[in-house]
Formats: structure tokens, C-alpha cells, sequence
């Protein structure tokens, strides 16, 4: 049986999905399993284990700025893309977006589940209600499944990567070994949009103190889209880093974070990562999203947020006039104390 998985969403999206592509593996053991993933989330897809085969598609109608006649060229060009696969199953995790049902529907395969988004929603074979507003991500995609009889025994999180992206990684380190006991602590100053990034300042102060309480070996990590913001926090520092903003693929970032004692970051899919990876993340959460559906996903994971009455904004930018802004909220001491507690509990 082929069975094609719509994955069109963000890194963090498609983490919180391994539970579900595993327990379809379980279900399915001699199914042929394709997923289709946006281009920034194919690395991880070509390591998950669960998968025979990955596409890349960019869906236009969950990019800002794309004309209404170019985001419905885009759904219809996925559409015969997936009648030409002419599987027996199309499952969409997605529930944000009408186009995304109405493209399952139209896919032409026997059984297509997605959820529920009203008469877009009518040519699906199995339609379920929308989730709870309480349920987290991770949870949605698995009550998606009960719809087609499949359930999930396992609900951890799991990371791939092979020997090339450890080594590729380390090769940015410095060649001299740590003294026994000095921790290694990455910080990640990268967010998905600016309503969800912590200020410069704020992530200048926080290394400072980290390394100064703890003399840590600070590795300081992003994506190249962060490489100008990095220079704003990496400028006026006096304590040693390791600088690798926009140095790292996402497989090789996850290789070298998993020997780090305590991960920082804000609500972004490097923080999903590394909450899949094992180690202690501390998250630093905006009211863009709703927290308890979208926080990362593990046992080791503290969250920082605070919640204002705007909460969830769901926006790019805050657009409060009133000089108030979450992020800016959540301050040092607090993910310095939970940084401390994290390194106190590993000895």
C-alpha cells in the first residue's frame, strides 16, 4: 500500500510528528511510506527511518506574501502531483489552512484524513473534529491516526544523524579537550519571527552570567538568516564563545548539542531539536503561540513565558503600541536560575 504523508509545515511541525510516522511504520510494516515535506525540513525527513521516500514541496498558501491566484496554482500543482501517485492513503496533519483539506480531498486516493475545516473538508474520507485547544502538537497528530485505526504506543521524540554530520560539527570546536567538569552550554538565538525572538541585549547579559558563574564552554548557534542579529549579541561580549551562527545544517547542529549539558533558545525548531535530542532545554516562550499545544516536548524541558492578556498574538511582529513586549519579560536571572538547576541535577 502506498501512503503519502502531508508535511508542509516548520521544523518544530515535523519533529513533534515522529511518534505518528513511527506508529504508521508499526501499522504499516510493508506499506510504502512517502512524506512530503517543505524544502528547510527535507534533511531531517531523509534520515527518519519511517520513510521510503521524501519530496520537497513549498506550499505557496503558507508563505506570507504570495498572491491568492499563485497560492491556488500551488495547491493544484500538489494536487496532480499526488493523483499521479495514486496511493491508497493521503494523511494531512495540517488544521490551520482550508486549502490543505480540500487538497487531500482532491487527491484521489481511497482513504484521505485530515481535519475538519468545514465544506473544504467534504471529500475527505475521514474527517476529525479539531483538536482541543489544550492538546498539545505532538498529541494532535496522533488523534488524527485514531481516525484510520492506528494508535501510537511510543510518544518520544527521536533525532537522526550520521557519523558525517558528528564530524562535520566537531570540526568547528577547538581542539583542545575540556577541563574535567567545565559544562558546555549552547545557546541558540534564533526564532522563527521577531515576535518570537528575546532581545539582544537580554542574550548578551545571559552569556555573560553563564559564563561567569559557570566558566562554560558557550556555544552560541543560529541560522544564517540570524548571522545580523548575531553580530548585535556577539559584538560587545568579553567572555570567550564558540561563534557558530549559520555555520551548522540542523543534523550537524543536533550531533553536537547532544554533548551539551543545557540547551537555550526561544520558540523555534532548533529548540524542537534539541528537546528531541535528550539533553535539558530551557525554552523561552512569546505569547505569539499558544503555549501548553506548541512548547517543546520532553521530560527535560522548562519553559519561560508569560502570559498577557494578547495571548496567542499569532503575529510576526508584537504590535502593541504600549511598550510592552512579552518577550522582553522573561528576563536573565530567571533562565540563568534554570540553567543552574539543569547543570546541578546532571552531576
Amino acid at each position: 500500500m502506498e501512503i503519502i504523508l502531508l508535511r508542509l509545515d516548520r521544523i518544530g511541525d515535523f519533529i513533534l510528528g515522529v511518534p505518528a510516522y513511527k506508529a504508521l511504520r508499526q501499522a504499516y510494516p510493508q506499506g510504502r511510506i512517502t512524506v512530503v515535506v517543505p524544502s528547510d525540513v527535507v534533511e531531517l525527513a531523509k534520515t527518519c527511518p519511517y520513510f521510503d521516500e521524501v519530496y520537497i514541496f513549498d506550499a505557496l498558501w503558507l508563505l506570507p506574501d504570495h498572491a491568492p491566484m499563485d497560492r491556488w496554482k500551488s495547491a493544484w500543482k500538489l494536487i496532480k502531483f499526488l493523483r499521479a501517485k495514486k496511493a491508497g492513503v493521503v494523511i494531512n496533519f495540517r488544521y490551520q489552512n482550508r486549502l490543505d483539506p480540500l487538497v487531500t480531498g482532491l487527491s484521489g486516493a481511497g482513504k484521505r484524513a485530515g481535519f475538519d475545516l468545514g465544506w473544504v473538508s467534504l471529500f475527505l474520507t475521514d474527517k476529525v473534529s479539531q483538536p482541543g485547544k489544550e492538546l498539545h502538537q505532538l498529541d494532535r497528530n496522533l488523534f488524527l491516526l485514531q481516525a484510520i485505526g492506528v494508535t501510537a504506543a511510543d510518544r518520544h521524540l527521536e533525532m537522526w544523524f550520521d557519523e558525517y554530520d558528528k564530524k562535520t560539527a566537531e570540526d568547528h570546536l577547538p581542539a583542545q579537550e575540556l577541563l574535567p567538569g567545565t559544562p558546555r552550554i549552547a545557546v541558540h538565538i534564533g526564532a522563527s519571527t521577531p515576535a518570537k525572538r528575546w532581545r539582544e541585549e537580554s542574550f548578551e547579559v545571559l552569556i555573560h552570567e553563564l559564563h561567569a558563574l559557570t566558566q562554560a564552554d558557550i556555544l552560541v548557534l543560529g541560522g544564517e538568516q540570524d548571522l545580523g542579529f548575531a553580530h548585535e549579541v556577539v559584538d560587545g561580549l568579553e567572555c570567550p564563545i564558540i561563534n557558530l551562527v549559520g555555520k551548522l545544517s540542523l543534523r550537524q547542529m543536533a550531533a553536537l548539542i547532544k554533548h551539551c549539558q543545557v540547551f537555550v533558545g526561544c520558540d523555534s525548531g532548533a529548540t524542537h531539536v534539541a528537546a528531541a535530542v535528550g539533553i535539558p532545554v530551557v525554552s523561552l516562550f512569546s505569547a505569539a503561540n499558544e503555549v501548553e499545544v506548541w512548547k517543546p516536548w520532553g521530560q527535560k524541558v522548562k519553559v519561560l513565558t508569560k502570559h498577557p492578556t494578547c495571548s496567542p498574538c499569532r503575529s510576526y511582529e508584537c504590535k502593541r503600541d504600549d511598550g510592552y513586549f512579552c518577550m522582553a519579560e522573561i528576563k536573565v536571572e530567571d533562565v540563568v536560575a534554570e540553567v543552574k538547576t539543569f547543570l546541578e541535577e546532571g552531576h
